[in-house]
């Protein structure tokens, strides 16, 4: 599993994650069966343990875009659905709250809302 991938891909900024990234991470997803459950560990991890609304969108944007890839053919949605501690941490995103921002106001965590629904979708 590359961790590196998985930082600069969930990272606080406010840019988005390149698609390329996404493709690499389901190639390396496809590469064996225990990286594909690695992949799902951390990023939950991440997402459950950062308070920050742009690393949870992105979590779940990379979660959601590397369960819809035909080249994992479900394996990835299965490892994310067997584990308990992943499908809380989905959940708990579709509740996810914040002070209000000065200029988007509550948009950031309303993205966050979406992307959960998605994931969970």
């Amino acid at each position: 599993m590359d961790r590196t991938l998985l930082a600069r891909a969930t990272e606080q900024s406010d840019a988005p994650t390149p698609g390329s990234m996404y493709l690499d991470i389901v190639k390396n997803a496809a590469s064996n069966p225990s990286t594909c459950a690695e992949i799902g560990q951390y990023l939950t991890r991440r997402l459950s343990s950062k308070q920050n609304h742009n690393v949870k969108f992105k979590c779940l944007k990379v979660i959601s875009k590397t369960a819809a890839s035909p080249y994992l053919r479900g394996q990835f949605k299965r490892s994310l659905s067997q584990d308990p501690s992943a499908v809380a941490a989905i959940k708990d995103a579709l509740q996810f709250r914040g002070n209000p921002d000065p200029v988007r106001g509550d948009e950031p965590y309303q993205r966050v809302r979406t992307a959960a629904k998605e994931a969970l979708d």
